[in-house]
């Protein structure tokens, strides 16, 4: 049987960043991941992810702004830049309630908020052309992560400062009935003084034991390719979002401009998704590019899939298992969760170095579903 400090389960992007925070503090930790490292199985893959600064609750406020200087710190000592500021620019019709409640929440910090009009947006974005009605915000400490290089990164980093990684390894079984967590492995029996699960989509199952009302839903993004991709990059384009269709996209970056449906996809799990594209979706997804920006002249590149784990009120999952206090899970970021993993790496390392952390978690308690039945 092996032996380790703490062990993460799940080396996506939360359990990669518990790692990487772990390995800092000096603590010896070993993460095991079922399939490779910086897998396209799951959640977190590819070329972008937003990060942003504004959101409808102060507390996300506040938590964005506590991951900038971490992905600061972590791009530092990364040989590619992970991390690209090209400001964040939501757009709606008039009488969007949800472009409202940012601006508020905003407002409710002292945090400013550029409100341009079309004509303005235009000006500085000439690949731009919102409708002449359009409501708009923008935040400059916006734009967009590498997230497969993000993983890797935190994964890279953390070996370097000590941690030791396995891939490949499926964990057949995890016992947390004693104090001490075992697991059950592919590579043999680990025992553990403290067990991080960050399962990403396989939360359902891995889980199942906490009831907690997850739902996993298959989600696709498309990259197009412009006539004239200068106009389109990083720092020409900002990353932009419909507040009316939940439409977002990105500027050229990777294989193109790349835009996807915030809404929740078809209700699907890891074993069962369907990871062939929609070509309907597709012409939906290019047909709003085109009409933002009409002198694109956009051609279809590439798609692929990727899946959220959503809780009922899109807070996240983050504490302790109620079943052991040794265990920490990590899962239900519920398609907006990237952008914090980092911060989320530093929370579970604190919760399962010191047991305790200094940032706003109670809203993620794991047990708050019960409490909720129960009133």
């Amino acid at each position: 049987m092996q032996n380790a400090k703490i062990v993460v389960v799940g080396l996506g992007a939360m359990g990669s960043a518990a790692l990487y925070h772990l390995a800092r503090r000096g603590v010896a930790a070993a993460g095991i991941e079922q399939f490779e490292l910086g897998h396209a199985l799951g959640s977190s893959h590819g070329f972008s992810r937003i990060f942003r600064d504004i959101y409808e609750h102060p507390d996300y406020i506040k938590l964005a702004e506590a991951t900038i200087p971490m992905w600061q710190e972590l791009d530092a000592g990364a040989a590619e830049k992970l991390m690209h500021f090209t400001g964040l620019l939501y757009f709606a019709r008039p009488g969007n309630e949800n472009i409202v409640k940012r601006i508020e929440a905003m407002g409710s910090l002292g945090r400013q908020v550029e409100c341009p009009t079309p004509q303005e947006v235009a000006a500085r974005y000439p690949a731009l052309r919102l409708p002449p009605d359009a409501v708009t915000c923008y935040t400059a400490r916006a734009g967009l992560l590498n997230v497969g290089r993000c993983i890797l990164e935190h994964l890279k980093q953390a070996q370097r400062a000590g941690a030791t990684v396995q891939e490949q390894v499926r964990v057949h079984r995890v016992d947390i009935s004693q104090e001490t967590p075992l697991l059950e492995t592919a590579a043999g029996q680990i025992s553990c003084d403290r067990l991080i699960i960050s399962p990403g989509p396989w939360a359902p199952e891995i889980l199942k034991e906490l009831a907690l009302p997850l739902w996993v839903t298959r989600q696709q993004e498309f990259y197009f390719l412009p006539r004239d991709r200068a106009r389109y990059k990083p720092g020409q384009l900002p990353v932009f979002g419909d507040m009316d269709t939940k439409f977002y996209g990105f500027p050229d970056y990777g294989p193109g401009v790349k835009t996807a449906d915030d809404g929740h996809g078809v209700e699907t799990s890891p074993a069962e998704v369907d990871r062939t594209l929609d070509p309907s979706k597709r012409d939906e997804l290019q047909a709003w590019l085109s009409s933002i920006m009409p002198d694109s002249g956009f051609s279809y590149v590439e798609g692929t899939t990727c899946m959220y784990t959503s809780t009922p009120d899109r807070d996240f999952v983050i504490g302790t298992h109620p079943g052991n206090a040794n265990v920490l899970v990590a899962a239900g970021f519920s398609g907006h969760g990237f952008k914090f993993s980092t911060l989320v790496g530093k929370i579970l390392a604190d919760l399962a170095a010191d047991g305790s952390t200094e940032y706003p978690i109670e809203r993620f308690r794991p047990d708050r579903f019960d409490k909720a039945c129960a009133s």
